[in-house]
């Protein structure tokens, strides 16, 4: 039957009315992938030890994974840096000053690339 198949595909091209009298299904075109959207309800909480503040997020059906910023109080477009990754929707930032002032935001990563950014949550280092 894939040889049957093959063939009519190779005659009929695109032709849903050739594909159709060879009494063949035509399928439906793949659906294109999307940008994933921004995560949201991102929660900055104390964390467990000094120095640490837990991040947690609504998940994305589409993300595989997620990118995280921190800033130093008060954020502006040049002071976002790198604070880490993650595959869940949930993370702990570590190594902060207690007492400090953080902003920090999420991007999820799809298939063909990355949303914009969550609002910001902020929190104080214990």
């Amino acid at each position: 039957m894939s040889q049957c198949s093959g063939y009519v595909e190779s005659v009929a091209g695109n032709d849903e009315t050739l594909i159709s009298s060879a009494g063949m299904d035509t399928r439906a075109p793949a659906s294109a992938s999307t940008m994933p959207d921004p995560p949201s309800g991102l929660e900055a909480t104390v964390g467990d030890r000094d120095g640490e503040i837990d991040l947690s997020w609504d998940p994305v059906s589409s993300a595989r994974s997620y990118v995280i910023q921190q800033s130093p109080d008060p954020p502006s477009a040049t002071t976002w840096t790198h604070a880490g990754a993650s595959t869940k929707s949930s993370t702990t930032i570590t190594g902060l000053t207690p007492g400090t002032r953080y902003w920090f935001r999420v991007s999820a990563i799809g298939a063909i690339g990355q949303s914009g950014w969550s609002d910001p949550a902020t929190k104080i280092a214990p």
